[in-house]
């Protein structure tokens, strides 16, 4: 006999959630090499934030963002 899954809707915000956790930071990582990559290419900052627009397919702002963020840290 077959049976019928049904899903709560807190289940699937539940995924949802997680999922989009995970892109996010899939997101951050890549972020934070092409950053830290470029940095030691010695790479300015116009060259990095391009990079991380094609490579990571940022908008300008998330890559201005993140390259903020992560130029701030020691690496």
């Amino acid at each position: 006999m077959g049976g019928t899954v049904i899903e709560t809707e807190s289940e699937r915000l539940r995924r949802e959630g997680i999922s989009q956790g995970i892109s996010q930071g899939i997101s951050q990582g890549k972020a934070q090499l092409l950053i830290e990559m470029g940095k030691k290419e010695g790479l300015d900052d116009a060259a990095i934030l391009k990079r991380m627009q094609e490579w990571a397919g940022l908008s300008m702002e998330q890559a201005a963002a993140y390259l903020e963020q992560y130029t701030k840290q020691p690496v």
